[in-house]
Order: C-alpha cells, then sequence, then structure tokens
C-alpha cells in the first residue's frame, strides 16, 4: 500500500508575497510555517525549501541545523524527507541528504522510511538514490516487512533487482512469509524469476498454513509461477498439509494439475479427509481432471470399476465425508 499523502493545513497553501506562511522565531513551534515548508518539498520546489531551510536554521550549523529540519513534521508524523520522496522530488531529496544532512533512514511514524516511501511509490530513480546514500536495506516498519517485501508487493522488478543488488537478504521472514511468497500469492511470475535467479530458497514455509511458494502459487492459479518454482526445484509435493496437487484437484486448476503431474508429482498421497486427488476430481465433475490423474494413481480398493467412468460414478454414489 503506497504512503498516506502529507497532511497540509489550509495555511499551508497560503503562501502570500513571500512564498511561505510567517515564521515567529520567539515561537517553540510554528506549524503554519512548518506545513508550509512539508509542501514545498512535496511540490518539489527547491528554492522556497531552501529559503524555508535559511530561516529554520538561523544560528544553527552541522548537526543543530538538521535536527532543527528533522523536527518538522506534518500531521502523520512524517518529516520533510518522508515527504519530498512521497512526492518524487529528486532535487529535494538529494539537497536536504547532502547539504542539511537529514538521516536517510529517518524513521516515520508506522516505520516508515525515506526509502520504503519511495518504493511505495514505485519511484525508481528516488529507490537508487537513497540505497547510493547507504539507506538500510533490512529495516523493518511497523508490520514488520523489510523493503524487499514492499518492493515485491508493489509489483516493481526493477525496484527489487536494486535492493537484491545492494545487499538485501532475499529470504528475510515476515508475518506474510519471504517475498518469495509474497510474489507467487500476487502471481508476479516476472519478480518470482528475479527472486529465484537470486537464490531465493523456495523450501521455506509460511507460517501457520506451511504452505511453499508452490503451494501459493497453485492456490492462485498461476501457471507462469509454478513452472518457474518447479524448474528451480521446488518439491513438487510440497512440504504442507495439502499438496500442490491436491490444491489443483480442488480449486480445478486442469493446467497446473497437468503441470504437476509431468513434474513427478504422487497421485496417491491423500488430503486430510483421506480423499486421493481423482476422487476430489471426480466429485466436482471435472473429467479431464479425472483422465489426467488415472493413469499416474493406484487402484483404491472400494471402487470396483477401476475405469475413468467408474471412478466418478462411485464418488457420486459415496455421501461426501465431513470436512
Amino acid at each position: 500500500m503506497a504512503p498516506q499523502p502529507p497532511l497540509f493545513p489550509p495555511a499551508a497553501f497560503d503562501r502570500g508575497g513571500g512564498g511561505l506562511p510567517s515564521w515567529d522565531p520567539s515561537r517553540t513551534s510554528n506549524p503554519s510555517f512548518d506545513q508550509g515548508f512539508l509542501k514545498a518539498a512535496f511540490d518539489g520546489e527547491l528554492h522556497l525549501v531552501k529559503k524555508a531551510a535559511r530561516v529554520v536554521g538561523r544560528g544553527a550549523e552541522g548537526s543543530r541545523l538538521a535536527e532543527k529540519m528533522g523536527a518538522v513534521r506534518d500531521g502523520y508524523g512524517m518529516g520533510l524527507l518522508h515527504t519530498a520522496a512521497l512526492g518524487g522530488s529528486l532535487p529535494v531529496c538529494r539537497y536536504l541528504v547532502e547539504d542539511i544532512r537529514l538521516d536517510v533512514d529517518d524513521v516515520g511514524p508506522m516505520g516508515e522510511t525515506p526509502l520504503t516511501v519511495a518504493i511505495g511509490c514505485q519511484n525508481v530513480d528516488l529507490v537508487r538514490y537513497f540505497l547510493d546514500q547507504g539507506a538500510a536495506t533490512m529495516k523493518l516498519n511497523d508490520s514488520g516487512s523489510t523493503p524487499l517485501h514492499l518492493a515485491a508487493a508493489a509489483g516493481s522488478c526493477e525496484i527489487v533487482e536494486l535492493l537484491l543488488s545492494s545487499g538485501a537478504y532475499v529470504d528475510a521472514l515476515h508475518l506474510g512469509g519471504t517475498a518469495l511468497h509474497s510474489a507467487a500469492r500476487d502471481g508476479r511470475d516476472d519478480i518470482v524469476k528475479v527472486l529465484l535467479d537470486h537464490h531465493a530458497d523456495h523450501k521455506i514455509t509460511l507460517g501457520g498454513t506451511g504452505y511453499t511458494a508452490l503451494a501459493i502459487a497453485t492456490v492462485v492459479h498461476s501457471l507462469k509461477c509454478v513452472k518457474l518454482l518447479l524448474e528451480a526445484g521446488a518439491d513438487v509435493d510440497g512440504n504442507c498439509k495439502e499438496t500442490p496437487l491436491i490444491i489443483a484437484a480442488i480449486s480445478g486448476s486442469t493446467e497446473i494439475l497437468k503441470c504437476l503431474v509431468l513434474a513427478g508429482a504422487d497421485a496417491n498421497v491423500p488430503d486430510s479427509l483421506g480423499r486421493a486427488p481423482i476422487e476430489i476430481a471426480a466429485r466436482s465433475g471435472r473429467r479431464e481432471d479425472v483422465e489426467i490423474l488415472f493413469p499416474v494413481t493406484s487402484r483404491i480398493p472400494n471402487v470396483c470399476d477401476w475405469s475413468v467412468d467408474g471412478i466418478i460414478r462411485h464418488v457420486k454414489s459415496v455421501r461426501p465425508a465431513k470436512v
């Protein structure tokens, strides 16, 4: 999800003849001025940002100036660098980082950094700039996501590549799993390929479900992701409660089911209710799936007529097991 836009009060838009709201040095805070300052950063108006910096930093240098500038926040608690990143202004970001020396890893109210703001906006140039300036690639936000998780979720191959080439850990875990899980869940075969090319571990299972990336790709019917994962050596029978073949049989993903069978999936591994994949397909009336599974399924003792039609008739005559 992209970061929230900055919260600017009406005073921030009333710049009068001087271009910024008035600033009173006798006051401990100047919210209208600060919001006007942030608006200028968001809009990429470098000349106004520099003017505001001279006002705020009057008499301050070095770390003291950076401290004063770092205290300027919007209504959400986002700083100048976050706001400039959200507005997509590379010149303003460069000025704030290189001239003012604001912290490139400044943390927002929900753990956002300027880097993750740029990722959420899919701004490749800003992501590259922050990485060149040493932005942390493993800093977690409040939801436990790394920049790589966010990039995979945002769907930007180029940003994923940039992060990995800058040292991001490809198998970093959070509650939603790894970046590979996220890409598979979204059916993003392009990002799955990039992650696998950087040796993402396809054996890692998703907490709670125990699903591998292959199982997830099967759930969302992404044939391209399934093929990529199998080519990379993913375990065709998975390591979770239900095998990918069971999942394909339940969901009616005929092409994926065929792909899994060709890859050597064990058609005799039952689901949690003891049903073989062929029984699941037959109960749903998917004859093509039954025909695919029939040659690789061992005979089931209680099915008298061991043929495609016989299996379909048998499962239709048996009361379904309770889930």
